[in-house]
């Protein structure tokens, strides 16, 4: 499964905006960046356990999205890889690899579309 999220990050990052097939995203790889996002990428620290959000990073959850254009998994990942400038937001945050920002950003698509829980 990783290396097949692996495969599906290094051709998303080097095309670019395309929008990634969302039917690919499994139990297992929402599961994995469950796990990412609360442990090596720290993105909790700043978007909360529940993706809820805090004083210094906006929630996870459905929202009028600022940064992720509309919440698309493309821009989610887009987002994990490029971090968002002027911010805290910094690309591959914890120092993850291009396969576990596509993990998180299945993670937190899913939630944001109600497919998964935080």
């Amino acid at each position: 499964m990783v290396m097949f999220a692996g495969a599906s990050a290094l051709a998303l990052h080097r095309q670019g905006p395309v929008q990634p097939d969302t039917s690919s995203i499994t139990p297992a790889t929402v599961d994995l960046g469950r796990a990412i996002f609360h442990g090596k990428g720290t993105c909790f620290a700043c978007h909360g356990q529940k993706l809820e959000g805090s004083q210094i990073a906006p929630t996870l959850m459905p929202h009028a999205w600022r940064d992720a254009k509309n919440g698309e998994f493309a821009e989610i990942y887009r987002v994990a890889t490029h971090g968002v400038p002027s911010t805290l937001m910094v690309a591959y945050p914890g120092g993850i690899s291009p396969a576990e920002a596509l993990a998180v950003a299945s993670y937190v698509w899913s939630v944001g579309k109600g497919k998964a829980k935080p």
